[in-house]
């Protein structure tokens, strides 16, 4: 079979079998919810709880099946916990004015400056011209792009729409073909180690700050900013690291040497820009006062979320702001706060009710958990919700769907829920990496045309493997000795 048969062949299998999950998704929803909803209600849960199951079975193959957009899917938690008599009004419409919904506005909102005003597209060019035009120095130079914008632009996507465009043009100056190694090894790069960053820093991937609600919610201690880096950044730099390491032994590049042209384009679009821009600066004044204030959030009181609100309104000032209403419209991405403020509001049901401590418990002694180590259990849950990326399509709603059943889960092991709950979080959050549809930056790339599906095993499932011990690692020890756990 020649390469382009194979690639349409790999192309055809995903899309036929998303055409038949959205076909199935809505009857096989209602007949999960009503199966549930039917069967006789367990004699440790409430009858609000049996209640609550039934319409988290439904969301979740919805969820599962996108049979209907996933922001209408988590909207239509609110008038089926009424109808259904499974929680108040006010209880449904929680999540939407939860923290998490307002710190990924602003978060937005401060991509979109960045963007705008080409701050973000400037480091990326210094930092790439620092690197050289060799192949391998490329991909790493790739990596540490995206450390840098993993603070800059609190949004994947747009992370990845920023270099996209650059590593498409090396690509065509070094001559790389369709299935060049060097091309697989450039777009695998920027994706995973896009995500494996995202892990550490609160603002740069929207389920961390779903995991810092939920923990919250759960254990009365709300993760800062600051916090979060301490615990998080420093495994997400190993792990991005070793993800840019193992790309390169799985597919090095058939090119060793640097290519004149490379450079000079680097260069060149780095010259055409000319001196910062008055925007420029604006923009990164901006962000420089929102990191302080993350940062000493211990000694201001300020909230995460207000900080970031703050800031983005300082964008729009008159004589002073960057961007206008028109831009940050575009910039945000309504669906994502949906899907957020409805998952969180599901997540709160369930623990009210009683329904995620009695299907965390079951789900305890099913893998025969009772009397295991704190440390077992870590692991156990860790790889469980690693592997369960295969089944999403994006982080939101897995985190949205999975966190709470974790909390309750650490309550039944008696593992101090963030323990639990943290690398859990951040294993959602930075290691979709098993397949081209968990997260629209893979979809991205591999719409492009150079990547097949089994692309991203080939890489994912050894890196994934290391994140899940490395994180219940440092559960187990470096969060320990930091007494967050």
């Amino acid at each position: 079979m020649s390469s382009h048969a194979h690639a349409e062949t790999s192309e055809a299998a995903p899309r036929s079998l998303e055409a038949t999950l959205k076909a199935i998704g809505v009857p096989l929803a209602l007949l999960v919810a009503a199966a549930i909803w039917l069967s006789p209600t367990p004699e440790t849960l409430s009858l609000q709880g049996h209640k609550a199951l039934a319409l988290f079975g439904g969301i979740f193959v919805l969820y599962l099946t996108e049979a209907i957009p996933l922001a209408i899917a988590s909207l239509m938690v609110v008038p089926l916990a009424v109808l259904t008599g499974t929680a108040p009004l006010r209880t449904a419409l929680d999540g939407f004015s939860a923290s998490p919904v307002y710190l990924i506005v602003g978060a937005f909102i401060l991509a979109t400056a960045m963007v705008k005003t080409r701050l973000a597209e400037r480091i990326t060019y210094i930092i790439l011209a620092r690197f050289g035009s060799a192949p391998t120095r490329i991909t790493l130079g790739v990596t540490l792009v995206n450390i840098a914008l993993a603070f800059l632009v609190p949004s994947s996507t747009a992370r990845t729409a920023i270099l996209l465009p650059e590593c498409l043009s090396i690509l065509t100056i070094f001559g790389a073909t369709a299935r060049s190694p060097f091309a697989i090894n450039l777009l695998l790069t920027l994706t995973m180690t896009n995500a494996t960053i995202g892990a550490g820093v609160l603002t740069a991937t929207v389920p961390n700050p779903v995991t810092v609600e939920f923990v919250a919610r759960m254990s009365g201690h709300t993760i800062t900013y600051a916090e979060w880096l301490l615990y998080g950044f420093p495994p997400a730099l190993v792990m991005t690291m070793f993800t840019w390491w193992v790309i390169q032994r799985v597919f090095p590049p058939e090119f060793k040497a640097g290519h004149d042209q490379a450079d000079a384009r680097i260069s060149q679009n780095l010259a055409a820009m000319g001196p910062m821009s008055s925007a420029e600066w604006r923009a990164l004044a901006v962000f420089v006062l929102v990191t302080c204030l993350w940062a000493t959030q211990g000694l201001t009181g300020l909230d995460t979320t207000v900080v970031c609100l703050m800031g983005a309104c300082l964008l729009f000032l008159p004589r002073f702001g960057v961007i206008d209403w028109s831009d940050a419209n575009k910039g945000v991405s309504w669906q994502v706060l949906l899907i957020a403020g409805g998952g969180v509001s599901l997540g709160d049901i369930l623990l009210k009710t009683g329904a995620a401590n009695w299907l965390a418990n079951s789900i305890f002694h099913a893998l025969g958990l009772a009397g295991a180590s704190a440390l077992v259990v870590i692991v156990v849950v860790m790889f469980i919700v690693q592997f369960m990326h295969i089944m999403f399509v994006g982080t939101t709603a897995m985190a949205t769907a999975l966190l709470p059943i974790i909390l309750a889960m650490a309550t039944t092991a008696g593992v101090n829920p963030v323990a639990l709950a943290l690398p859990a979080g951040m294993i959602i959050g930075g290691y979709p990496l098993l397949m081209f549809y968990n997260t629209l930056p893979n979809i991205l790339v591999y719409g492009t045309g150079r990547l097949r599906v089994e692309d991203f095993p080939r890489v994912g499932v050894i890196i994934c493997i290391a994140a899940c011990l490395l994180y219940a690692l440092c559960a187990a020890t470096w969060w320990h000795w930091l007494g967050l756990v």
